[in-house]
C-alpha cells in the first residue's frame, strides 16, 4: 500500500486554494453583472446585430457555466484533500495505539 504524506497533501491543497481564490477574485468576478466582462455590449440596429447579440450572450453564459463548474471541482478537490490528510491522521493515531496496547 503506498504511504500518504500529509505534507504533500497540505502542499497540493494550498496550491489548488490558491488556483480557487485566483479564479474567484481574478475572473469570475469581472463577470458578475455591472462589472467589465458582465455587461453586454451595445450591438446598435444594425443588421446582424441580433445575431451578434445571441451569440455574445450564449457565450459568456456557456463561459459563466463552465467556470462555475470549474469552482465547484477545485472546491471539492480541497474537500477530499482535507478529508485524506484528516483519514491519514486518524489512521495512524489508530494504529500507534493498537502498537502500544500490543506491547
Amino acid at each position: 500500500m503506498p504511504k500518504v504524506d500529509p505534507e504533500a497533501l497540505r502542499t497540493y491543497q494550498r496550491t489548488v486554494q490558491a488556483q480557487l481564490d485566483k479564479l474567484e477574485d481574478e475572473i469570475i468576478s469581472q463577470l458578475r453583472n455591472g462589472q467589465p466582462l458582465g455587461k453586454l455590449p451595445a450591438f446598435g440596429l444594425l443588421q446582424g446585430s441580433d445575431a451578434a447579440r445571441q451569440t455574445y450572450t450564449q457565450f459568456h453564459e456557456t463561459t459563466w457555466n463552465n467556470f462555475q463548474a470549474l469552482r465547484e471541482s477545485l472546491d471539492g478537490i480541497i474537500t477530499t484533500l482535507e478529508d485524506s490528510a484528516k483519514n491519514h491522521e486518524d489512521s495512524d493515531e489508530v494504529s500507534g495505539q493498537n502498537f502500544d496496547n500490543q506491547l
